[in-house]
């Protein structure tokens, strides 16, 4: 929960801005460039960007480290501080993801009337007036779906990095249903100083169906909330 709350809270507003940069850029080459580039990570392979996260932060080799040492602070082994783990995933993620997520964005945003901007500037409102009372405002009705969709994705978070990037002495901070469910299915270690246990695929299966039901009644109760408070709703 805490995982996907800091999801909400630092990576979904990311694309939105993203998005709303992109706009403001007046040369079409340097957008598609920097469309581009922030596209890139995206098709980036899962195991790929978990060992690019591993290099940077070796505690003999890492660029953040050697960055560290210089500033004489000392190097830190992060994969191994579960206080550091949440940081370390949410960044990650915000670094893979944001640029393709901001194509739900930017697409909304190609669909606002020019006829809107070109009044407001003949009302001698600015760019960062024209932001807040067009752009946002058009965008709403998307962020809204998008908001809704990750509400129902709060027990969902991406385990394939969590497995690539934790290990036992980060559980306490590390761990999810996702995870937890992998482990037991197939015996491996719990993280209590054992090797591994019997695999247990009917609580793994238990654990699964539960995560998808709770998954279902977020969905619901936030579409039905945002039903009755707005216009937008996924159903």
């Amino acid at each position: 929960m805490l995982i996907s709350v800091y999801n909400l809270l630092f990576a979904f507003p990311i694309p939105i801005i993203l998005a709303i940069l992109f706009n403001e850029l007046r040369s079409r080459k340097l957008r598609t460039i920097a469309q581009t580039i922030s596209y890139m990570p995206h098709f980036i392979s899962t195991v790929v960007i978990a060992g690019l996260v591993v290099n940077f932060l070796s505690p003999s080799t890492g660029i953040v480290n050697v960055l560290l040492e210089k500033l004489g602070t000392g190097s830190v082994y992060f994969l191994t501080k579960s206080e550091y783990f949440r940081t370390i995933f949410v960044a990650q993620g915000i670094w893979a993801s944001a640029g393709f997520a901001s194509i739900i964005y930017y697409s909304s945003l190609m669909s606002i009337d020019s006829a809107q901007y070109e009044a407001a500037t003949i009302d001698g409102a600015g760019r960062f007036q024209q932001i807040l009372r067009i752009t946002l405002p058009s965008l709403m009705p998307t962020i809204g779906i998008m908001l809704l969709l990750n509400l129902g994705n709060l027990l969902n978070v991406g385990y394939e990095m969590i497995i690539l990037l934790y290990q036992p002495i980060t559980f306490e901070t590390a761990d999810v249903l996702g995870t937890y469910v992998y482990r037991v299915g197939t015996g491996a270690s719990t993280g209590q100083g054992t090797a591994g246990t019997t695999p247990n695929f009917s609580m793994a299966t238990a654990v699964g169906l539960f995560n998808g039901v709770i998954s279902l009644i977020l969905v619901l109760t936030a579409n039905r909330i945002s039903k009755k408070i707005s216009d937008v709703s996924i159903m």
